[in-house]
């Protein structure tokens, strides 16, 4: 049994996580020698990797669990890993056909900068080479592919299963139901060619990792509750969240003892309801839980420290007090880090429609004060905020969009990154029409918000650029690519200013509606 991933999934890039978005760009950019420089992995002369993507280390412990002996390989050294008596190959993917969020704003990045956008997002290329790599052809006849990950959609839902000769997608959580696919794929028994989880995995069935975790991640709920359409962590259904003693402390010794990562990262779907019950936040949980990781990553050093990666404006402004308690700890000496935040829409009408769980205990007409007072807690407490903003919802209107552009202008003097993103049909909205991306800068007032958008991220990002390439543990490759960073962002800042400056805003008198669809 052999698992492995995607090289660019694959790939720490120095040790900065958020480095790795540049795998969204197309391979007309990222030549192959330069994939090899910086998408390293990892790995000893057997090609068996010293980190992995977080999801593929659970996959693994919950295989281990189950008595199935299985390895996880470096993608460029699967020639020392696959052979004739490999009888299955587990593939964890995060963008297999380049469909996601990611590759849809480098889309809008380049075209908008007016610069060519040719070939295939390298994530995309890099699950193909896994596939094509000679070890996994020479010995297809005797072995089952099998592909899971948060994006298996596409493999499905494009009809490309088939095609690419994928004999099974695994969609959902692992721990429950998956082992025993890979128990049946053993014994040569069939297996449906498309596998999903039957319910969110209870907390108890869910292993600690053997393997360290890229990014050091440690994971302390699942799960969301607020009920967005759209999202896939909704189908997670509520917050779970995850004990420390016995499970989230193994965790970070895992990673810092033999992973040798310096930084843990607290992942949750949204941190600061840690130990809640419902919607409302449990402070004392969570501080709880903060105390004692900070004083167990501590206890190797000073210079080791926790962070977090996700939450929500709602919890935000409704914790405001456990927010500053929590960065007194995570930012502690003034220093910056970044946390992801939702905000979908800046549209209270549209927010009642495809999310009202979004910004509960508020109401949706309260929601662009919740945001910009959210971000401005979260600046002061050490967080710099990327703020993603989903275009072209089901029943958007014009009026939405402009009041998407009012919440920007709110934003304007505030850390944050806005990524406009794409609509992409998942959850309870999959199977609906996916986005044009061309078809929405070919309308104006969409092309406005886009480019407002990718102008304010772009500034923050060149402002910023010592928060993303502070993580990277080699310095000389750290202050290379600062400079190339600068160098790239300011070029396309100036192209977006030329752009924005000749046009003229626009504010149509009525909503209109505009749809489109393509069949992919």
């Amino acid at each position: 049994m052999v698992l492995t991933s995607e090289g660019s999934t694959a790939s720490d890039t120095f040790g900065a996580s958020i480095a790795g978005f540049i795998s969204a760009l197309p391979d007309y950019y990222i030549r192959d020698w330069v994939a090899r420089l910086y998408f390293q992995v990892k790995s000893d002369r057997r090609g068996i990797v010293k980190r992995a993507p977080y999801g593929i280390a659970k996959v693994h412990a919950s295989l281990a669990r189950a008595g199935i002996d299985a390895v996880i390989a470096d993608p460029n050294k699967l020639d020392k890993v696959v052979g004739p008596s490999t009888k299955v190959l587990g593939i964890y993917t995060m963008d297999p056909l380049g469909l996601s969020y990611g590759s849809g704003i480098v889309y809008w990045i380049l075209t908008l900068a007016g610069l060519r956008y040719a070939g295939t997002p390298y994530i995309s290329k890099s699950f193909l080479k896994v596939l094509d790599n000679p070890a996994v052809k020479r010995n297809r006849n005797g072995m089952k592919i099998v592909v899971g990950g948060p994006a298996v959609w596409q493999l499905v839902d494009t009809g490309m299963q088939a095609k690419l000769g994928i004999d099974v997608v695994y969609e959902g959580e692992f721990e429950e139901d998956g082992p025993a696919v890979f128990k049946r794929l053993l014994a040569g028994e069939a297996v449906p060619a498309v596998v999903t989880a039957r319910r969110p995995v209870p907390v108890d069935l869910i292993p600690t990792i053997t393997t360290p975790a890229i990014g050091g991640l440690v994971e302390v709920t699942r799960g969301c509750g607020r009920g967005c359409q759209f999202c896939t962590p909704t189908l997670s259904g509520m917050i779970r969240s995850i004990p420390f003693e016995g499970h989230v402390d193994k965790e970070i010794r895992i990673n810092i003892e033999v992973g040798g990562v310096k930084e843990i990262g607290l992942h949750s779907e949204e941190f600061f309801r840690y130990g809640a019950k419902g919607i409302d936040p449990n402070p004392n949980k969570v501080i709880d839980l903060v105390q004692k990781a900070y004083k167990l990553v501590k206890s190797y050093g000073d210079d080791y420290g926790i962070t977090t990666d996700f939450t929500t404006a709602a919890v935000a402004v409704q914790a405001r007090k456990l927010v500053e308690e929590v960065g007194q700890y995570m930012n502690e000496g003034g220093q910056m880090n970044f946390i992801e935040m939702g905000i979908e829409t800046g549209s209270p009408r549209l927010l009642a429609m495809v999310m009202p769980g979004k910004v509960l205990p508020f109401k949706p007409a309260q929601y662009p004060d919740i945001v910009e007072n959210a971000v401005g807690i979260l600046n002061d407490s050490g967080w710099i905020v990327v703020g993603t903003m989903i275009i072209n919802l089901p029943g958007e209107t014009d009026d939405d969009v402009i009041k998407n552009l009012e919440l920007l202008d709110r934003l304007s003097k505030l850390r944050i990154m806005t990524f406009p993103l794409p609509f992409i049909p998942m959850g309870a909205l999959r199977h609906r029409d996916f986005t044009v991306l061309d078809k929405i800068l070919e309308n104006p007032l969409r092309e406005e918000f886009v480019l407002r958008a990718l102008s304010k991220a772009m500034s923050e990002a060149y402002a910023d650029a010592d928060v993303v390439t502070a993580k990277m543990e080699n310095p000389v490759v750290r202050r290379l690519i600062k400079h190339l960073m600068h160098a790239a962002v300011g070029f396309v800042l100036r192209r977006y200013k030329e752009k924005l400056q000749s046009m003229e805003p626009r504010r149509p008198t009525a909503p209109q509606e505009i749809k489109w669809k393509i069949h992919v």
